[in-house]
């Protein structure tokens, strides 16, 4: 009866263990603690949004970048595929702004990114559309980076895009205005 006992109590702790290997030893009740996308006004990161025209003859191909910082918000019109910048514009931020900025970020959805390694590549998709790259950097380290498309169908950024696209336009001064040549 006693080896029973010993018998029972092992397949037990066996069986425990396997649940807690198999839960990771996560307690579900814990709260997440990854960072808000907030707590970055007061750090050098930046947010950009690049609407990437469509894949046409490469003196016909733009791009518009619109990047925001604690300090600036600039606004870039790039022309062909190399990257050659034919407009800059920068424009004075605050950190109280950039933190309001982010935080609506945030709300729109900006860090839901899916990862699959299936879309971490958005070139030659909705080649008579557009592209929208969406990214959070910090110096030189990419911590976020999600795109989506105005063909619809396959896309790794998961937040509202119209939302996030609109929010990036009203950070540059007379974005219309601005832009209107452009694609």
């Amino acid at each position: 009866m006693k080896y029973f006992i010993g018998y029972m109590i092992t397949i037990g702790l066996l069986i425990l263990l396997i649940l807690f290997l198999i839960r990771g030893g996560n307690n579900p009740g814990a709260p997440h603690t990854t960072k808000s996308l907030a707590s970055y006004a007061t750090t050098d990161a930046e947010v950009s949004f690049l609407n990437e025209g469509p894949i046409v003859a490469a003196s016909e191909h733009r791009q518009i970048l619109i990047t925001v910082s604690r300090d600036t918000v600039t606004y870039q019109e790039i022309a062909g595929y190399n990257g050659h910048v034919i407009v800059t514009r920068n424009f004075s931020n605050s950190q109280n702004a950039y933190s309001q900025f982010l935080s609506a970020l945030g709300h729109a959805g900006f860090t839901k990114i899916d990862n699959a390694e299936a879309l971490q590549n958005e070139k030659g998709l909705c080649p008579t559309g557009h592209r929208y790259i969406f990214e959070l950097n910090q110096g030189t380290k990419q911590l976020e980076r999600g795109w989506s498309t105005n063909c619809g169908g396959a896309r790794s950024y998961l937040g509202n895009t119209d939302l996030t696209i609109t929010l990036f336009q009203a950070q540059v001064p007379d974005y219309s205005t601005l832009s209107q040549s452009v694609f």
